[in-house]
């Protein structure tokens, strides 16, 4: 029975070996796919000459067997019939990355895992230098044929350190300096929420989301105890009531009694957008949406009123 392999050069999140020798190199990891399978192999430079070695390339194949004429016929075609297959190589690529993650954090015990993006569909199937990246494909024992398919044509996201947000512009050089003068730094908890609406730009919405509703319950709680406290609810009143005091509660009924009605007028819009994270939150963690499916808008608007709200409880509580 014929065995199609589609072989590409892979980067995968950075890792060590210790006291592998040459052949070790040649044990792949081997992952089930949907009509495929996937070997694995860890790439290093003169492997098994040093006790320690530092990965971050990995030799991908995608065996099929036996290869359906149609998947050949794409490999093989210039046309719009190679994109079908393109997309299919990919989401292997995708499948077994995010896999690869997932198995070395739990049955790898690696902890500090740095996980970078993965390769664009487009550089995945672009000609490089060096044939190492170039994705090839043969059957049984033929030479290996270069693959690089007609790719579909769609909006083309523009990588976040070309945007207008992340250039330094001579004024805000200025006004950088004005801050450092005017020791205008701002709290760990807003840095925190900046930090976050970056990942929002790598595309983490499910981390942006969680972590960002974290942080914006805990500053909600802390504030709600502390009005209540001024109130002169007892500390042992204050615990039995900690139960009840939910995002929900805090957000939507503690927050705007203690504000003035200008107050209120000013972050009203503010107090929606982070009641509507909440929801993503809730769903997201409860498994009612995945990541895909998290509107992307709503959570940089509840981002950017929760940096609105920390900034008006932290005035309030000074």
């Amino acid at each position: 029975m014929s065995i199609l392999t589609i072989q590409r050069i892979v980067e995968i999140p950075t890792i060590g070996t210790w006291k592998w020798h040459e052949n070790d190199y040649e044990t792949p990891l081997i992952f089930p796919l949907d009509g495929a399978t996937a070997y694995l192999y860890l790439d290093s430079h003169d492997g098994g000459k040093r006790d320690r070695e530092v990965i971050w390339n990995a030799k991908l194949q995608i065996k099929v067997s036996p290869p359906p004429q149609k998947l050949v016929e794409g490999l093989i075609s210039k046309s719009m019939s190679s994109s079908d297959v393109a997309d299919k190589i990919y989401s292997y690529y995708e499948d077994v990355f995010d896999k690869f993650e997932s198995i070395a954090r739990t049955a790898g015990n690696i902890k500090n895992l740095m996980i970078g993006s993965k390769t664009s569909k487009k550089e995945f199937f672009k000609e490089g230098s060096l044939s190492t990246e170039k994705v090839t494909w043969w059957i049984d024992e033929e030479n290996p044929n270069i693959f690089i398919p007609e790719l579909k044509k769609g909006h083309r996201r523009i990588n976040p350190l070309f945007k207008n947000d992340q250039i330094i512009t001579k004024t805000r050089w200025r006004r950088m300096q004005t801050a450092i003068d005017k020791h205008d730094y701002p709290s760990e908890e807003m840095l925190e929420l900046l930090r976050i609406r970056s990942k929002l730009e790598w595309r983490e919405r499910k981390i942006a989301t969680i972590e960002s509703a974290i942080i914006v319950e805990t500053i909600l709680r802390n504030y709600g105890e502390k009005i209540l406290q001024s109130l002169g609810i007892s500390k042992t009143k204050l615990k039995s009531l900690k139960d009840e005091m939910s995002f929900s509660t805090v957000l939507n009924i503690v927050l705007p009694l203690t504000l003035s009605k200008s107050e209120l007028s000013r972050v009203d819009k503010h107090l929606k957008s982070v009641d509507l994270l909440r929801k993503v939150r809730n769903d997201v963690v409860h498994g009612n949406i995945t990541e895909e499916n998290i509107d992307e808008n709503i959570v940089r608007k509840g981002i950017e009123g929760a940096l609105v709200l920390v900034e008006v409880l932290r005035k309030k509580l000074k």
